[in-house]
Protein backbone atom coordinates (compact mmCIF):
# COMPACT_ATOMS: atom_id res chain seq x y z
CA UNK A 1 0.00 0.00 0.00
CA UNK A 2 2.88 2.35 1.03
CA UNK A 3 4.65 1.87 -2.64
CA UNK A 4 0.71 2.29 -4.22
CA UNK A 5 0.77 5.67 -6.80
CA UNK A 6 -1.43 8.21 -5.41
CA UNK A 7 -5.07 8.88 -6.07
CA UNK A 8 -5.08 11.64 -8.51
CA UNK A 9 -7.61 14.34 -7.96
CA UNK A 10 -9.39 16.91 -10.29
CA UNK A 11 -11.22 19.27 -8.34
CA UNK A 12 -13.42 21.76 -10.79
CA UNK A 13 -15.76 24.54 -9.05
CA UNK A 14 -15.95 27.85 -9.77
CA UNK A 15 -15.10 29.16 -6.08
CA UNK A 16 -12.09 29.94 -5.66
CA UNK A 17 -12.72 29.27 -1.90
CA UNK A 18 -14.46 26.21 -2.01
CA UNK A 19 -10.86 24.82 -4.25
CA UNK A 20 -9.10 25.95 -1.72
CA UNK A 21 -10.89 24.25 1.02
CA UNK A 22 -10.91 21.03 -0.45
CA UNK A 23 -7.21 21.36 -1.16
CA UNK A 24 -6.70 22.14 2.75
CA UNK A 25 -9.01 19.09 4.21
CA UNK A 26 -6.88 17.07 2.28
CA UNK A 27 -3.15 18.68 2.98
CA UNK A 28 -1.93 15.87 4.84
CA UNK A 29 -3.51 12.72 2.67
CA UNK A 30 -0.36 11.41 1.30
CA UNK A 31 -2.85 9.01 -0.84
CA UNK A 32 -4.13 11.34 -2.84
CA UNK A 33 -2.78 13.90 -5.08
CA UNK A 34 -4.56 16.82 -6.13
CA UNK A 35 -3.21 17.29 -9.88
CA UNK A 36 -5.61 20.38 -11.29
CA UNK A 37 -7.96 22.60 -10.05
CA UNK A 38 -10.58 24.00 -12.87
CA UNK A 39 -13.02 27.26 -12.49
CA UNK A 40 -15.34 26.25 -15.12
CA UNK A 41 -17.40 23.47 -16.54
CA UNK A 42 -15.18 23.70 -20.49
CA UNK A 43 -11.98 24.10 -18.08
CA UNK A 44 -12.83 21.20 -16.36
CA UNK A 45 -13.62 19.07 -19.65
CA UNK A 46 -10.18 20.36 -21.16
CA UNK A 47 -8.34 19.41 -18.03
CA UNK A 48 -10.06 15.65 -17.39
CA UNK A 49 -9.00 14.83 -20.97
CA UNK A 50 -5.13 16.49 -20.08
CA UNK A 51 -4.65 14.56 -17.26
CA UNK A 52 -7.11 11.84 -17.05
CA UNK A 53 -7.58 11.97 -13.13
CA UNK A 54 -8.62 8.72 -11.15
CA UNK A 55 -11.29 10.86 -9.65
CA UNK A 56 -13.15 14.31 -9.95
CA UNK A 57 -15.02 16.43 -8.30
CA UNK A 58 -17.42 18.71 -10.44
CA UNK A 59 -19.51 21.34 -9.11
CA UNK A 60 -23.02 21.23 -10.60
CA UNK A 61 -23.54 24.72 -11.25
CA UNK A 62 -20.57 26.38 -13.41
CA UNK A 63 -20.21 28.78 -16.00
CA UNK A 64 -19.47 28.12 -19.54
CA UNK A 65 -21.17 25.18 -19.49
CA UNK A 66 -23.00 23.03 -16.19
CA UNK A 67 -21.46 20.04 -14.12
CA UNK A 68 -23.72 18.04 -15.76
CA UNK A 69 -22.89 18.98 -19.21
CA UNK A 70 -19.06 18.47 -18.35
CA UNK A 71 -19.65 15.21 -17.06
CA UNK A 72 -21.12 14.10 -20.31
CA UNK A 73 -18.97 15.02 -21.85
CA UNK A 74 -16.09 13.56 -20.53
CA UNK A 75 -17.75 10.18 -20.08
CA UNK A 76 -18.82 10.22 -23.51
CA UNK A 77 -14.72 10.34 -24.21
CA UNK A 78 -13.83 8.28 -20.95
CA UNK A 79 -16.46 5.97 -20.52
CA UNK A 80 -15.06 4.57 -16.99
CA UNK A 81 -14.36 8.05 -15.51
CA UNK A 82 -14.81 8.26 -11.81
CA UNK A 83 -16.78 11.55 -11.45
CA UNK A 84 -18.22 12.96 -8.36
CA UNK A 85 -20.96 15.73 -8.22
CA UNK A 86 -20.79 18.46 -5.53
CA UNK A 87 -23.83 21.02 -5.03
CA UNK A 88 -25.10 22.88 -1.85
CA UNK A 89 -28.57 21.51 -2.87
CA UNK A 90 -29.63 17.97 -3.45
CA UNK A 91 -32.70 18.64 -5.81
CA UNK A 92 -34.35 15.68 -6.80
CA UNK A 93 -34.11 16.73 -10.68
CA UNK A 94 -30.34 17.32 -10.41
CA UNK A 95 -29.40 14.23 -8.40
CA UNK A 96 -31.13 11.99 -10.91
CA UNK A 97 -30.09 13.67 -13.94
CA UNK A 98 -26.60 13.61 -12.67
CA UNK A 99 -26.62 9.19 -12.16
CA UNK A 100 -28.20 9.59 -15.60
CA UNK A 101 -25.44 11.44 -17.20
CA UNK A 102 -22.97 9.05 -15.00
CA UNK A 103 -21.80 10.14 -11.92
CA UNK A 104 -20.60 7.83 -9.58
CA UNK A 105 -21.75 9.79 -6.85
CA UNK A 106 -23.74 13.38 -4.99
CA UNK A 107 -22.23 14.79 -2.26
CA UNK A 108 -23.40 18.00 -0.31
CA UNK A 109 -21.12 21.18 0.59
CA UNK A 110 -21.83 20.62 3.49
CA UNK A 111 -20.39 17.09 3.83
CA UNK A 112 -18.32 15.84 6.78
CA UNK A 113 -14.82 17.05 5.82
CA UNK A 114 -13.23 14.81 8.18
CA UNK A 115 -14.79 11.89 5.86
CA UNK A 116 -13.64 12.98 2.24
CA UNK A 117 -10.77 11.06 2.17
CA UNK A 118 -12.61 7.96 2.66
CA UNK A 119 -15.03 8.89 0.07
CA UNK A 120 -12.40 10.12 -2.57
CA UNK A 121 -10.68 6.37 -1.73
CA UNK A 122 -14.19 3.91 -1.88
CA UNK A 123 -15.16 6.17 -5.10
CA UNK A 124 -11.72 5.11 -6.69
CA UNK A 125 -12.11 1.73 -5.55
CA UNK A 126 -15.92 1.52 -7.27
CA UNK A 127 -18.17 2.07 -4.44
CA UNK A 128 -21.30 4.70 -5.71
CA UNK A 129 -20.88 7.60 -2.80
CA UNK A 130 -23.87 10.04 -1.62
CA UNK A 131 -24.53 12.48 1.32
CA UNK A 132 -26.64 10.85 3.62
CA UNK A 133 -29.50 13.64 2.56
CA UNK A 134 -28.84 12.50 -1.09
CA UNK A 135 -29.15 8.78 -0.30
CA UNK A 136 -33.04 9.68 1.53
CA UNK A 137 -34.06 11.50 -1.21
CA UNK A 138 -33.09 9.04 -3.52
CA UNK A 139 -34.78 6.41 -1.39
CA UNK A 140 -38.05 8.19 -1.52
CA UNK A 141 -37.98 9.00 -5.11
CA UNK A 142 -36.17 5.93 -6.98
CA UNK A 143 -38.15 3.33 -6.66
CA UNK A 144 -37.29 -0.20 -8.61
CA UNK A 145 -38.76 -0.74 -12.11
CA UNK A 146 -40.47 -4.06 -12.74
CA UNK A 147 -37.46 -4.96 -14.48
CA UNK A 148 -34.61 -3.76 -11.73
CA UNK A 149 -36.71 -6.21 -9.60
CA UNK A 150 -37.00 -9.06 -11.59
CA UNK A 151 -32.79 -8.51 -11.97
CA UNK A 152 -32.63 -8.56 -8.30
CA UNK A 153 -34.72 -11.58 -8.15
CA UNK A 154 -32.12 -13.70 -10.01
CA UNK A 155 -29.73 -11.99 -7.77
CA UNK A 156 -31.44 -13.41 -4.82
CA UNK A 157 -31.52 -16.83 -6.43
CA UNK A 158 -27.47 -16.97 -7.05
CA UNK A 159 -28.07 -16.59 -10.74
CA UNK A 160 -24.82 -14.94 -12.62
CA UNK A 161 -25.54 -12.20 -15.08
CA UNK A 162 -25.25 -14.51 -18.09
CA UNK A 163 -27.90 -17.08 -15.72
CA UNK A 164 -30.38 -14.04 -15.54
CA UNK A 165 -29.74 -12.64 -18.94
CA UNK A 166 -31.17 -16.04 -20.65
CA UNK A 167 -33.58 -16.13 -18.37
CA UNK A 168 -34.98 -12.58 -19.38
CA UNK A 169 -34.26 -12.62 -22.41
CA UNK A 170 -31.68 -10.00 -22.32
CA UNK A 171 -28.05 -9.52 -23.38
CA UNK A 172 -25.43 -9.74 -20.51
CA UNK A 173 -24.24 -6.42 -20.88
CA UNK A 174 -27.62 -5.15 -20.14
CA UNK A 175 -27.88 -7.01 -16.72
CA UNK A 176 -25.08 -5.92 -15.78
CA UNK A 177 -25.77 -1.97 -16.70
CA UNK A 178 -28.89 -3.35 -14.60
CA UNK A 179 -27.23 -4.54 -11.54
CA UNK A 180 -25.13 -1.58 -11.53
CA UNK A 181 -28.47 0.57 -11.26
CA UNK A 182 -29.32 -1.40 -8.10
CA UNK A 183 -25.78 -1.31 -6.12
CA UNK A 184 -26.51 2.83 -6.60
CA UNK A 185 -29.95 2.64 -6.01
CA UNK A 186 -29.76 0.44 -2.94
CA UNK A 187 -26.74 1.59 -1.68
CA UNK A 188 -24.98 -1.14 -1.68
CA UNK A 189 -21.09 -1.99 -2.48
CA UNK A 190 -21.95 -5.90 -3.71
CA UNK A 191 -24.65 -8.13 -4.96
CA UNK A 192 -25.27 -9.85 -1.47
CA UNK A 193 -25.71 -6.26 0.00
CA UNK A 194 -28.17 -5.55 -2.71
CA UNK A 195 -29.82 -8.65 -1.83
CA UNK A 196 -30.30 -8.05 1.74
CA UNK A 197 -31.18 -4.26 1.06
CA UNK A 198 -33.99 -5.32 -1.24
CA UNK A 199 -35.44 -7.74 1.48
CA UNK A 200 -35.04 -4.72 4.29
CA UNK A 201 -36.94 -2.05 1.66
CA UNK A 202 -39.80 -4.42 0.86
CA UNK A 203 -38.67 -5.06 -3.04
CA UNK A 204 -38.12 -8.66 -3.02
CA UNK A 205 -40.75 -9.60 -0.07
CA UNK A 206 -43.62 -7.86 -2.24
CA UNK A 207 -42.20 -10.55 -5.24
CA UNK A 208 -42.08 -13.37 -3.43
CA UNK A 209 -44.91 -15.20 -3.94
CA UNK A 210 -45.20 -14.50 -7.95
CA UNK A 211 -43.93 -16.29 -10.75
Amino acid sequence: MRNSPPIRLLIADDHALVRVGLASVLANETDIKIIAEASDGSEAVSLFQKHQPDVAFFDLRMPVIGGIAALRAVRQEFPDACVLMISTFELDEEVAESLAAGARGFLLKSHDPSMLATVIRRANAGDPQFSSAVLARLAARVPLAPREIEVLRGIARGLSNKEIAAQLHLSPHTVKTYVKGLLTKLDATDRAGAVTAGYESGFLKIQKGQS
